[in-house]
Order: C-alpha cells, then structure tokens, then sequence
C-alpha cells in the first residue's frame, strides 16, 4: 500500500500505518504529521485526507518509442 498523501503528488512511497480516521495509508512523514494533528487538537476531530473527494488516478504514462 502507498501512503495516499504521496500518492496525490505523484510520489510512490510505501505506507507504514494508516489513518484513524479514514484508513488512508500513511508514509512515516504524514504519519508524524497526522499524530501531531490529532494530539493538539480535539478527540473527535478528523483528518484532513479527503479520501471521499473523486480525483483522477495518477498513472505513469509508458516511454513511448521514437518514430523513425
């Protein structure tokens, strides 16, 4: 699984947990960042993921071979 807030910027890096709150993959960064959310704010605030907003998939395009 990748962490869903490198993936929104096209970066591909593994997630370590996921969120409380909406189960989105979390890299150690956005880990830290969202433990840091949490912790300052109140027991029943969410996250800031937007895991429910429809984006378009970010798919690697292939190398397309030269024309002659």
């Amino acid at each position: 699984m990748d962490c869903y807030c490198c993936a929104e910027k096209g970066i591909e890096r593994s997630a370590v947990a996921l969120c409380r709150s909406c189960s989105a993959g979390l890299c150690m960064e956005h880990l830290h960042d969202t433990a840091t959310r949490f912790a300052s704010g109140h027991i029943l605030d969410t996250c800031h993921h937007d895991t429910w907003t429809a984006r378009p998939a970010v798919v690697p395009h292939p190398a397309t071979p030269e024309a002659s």
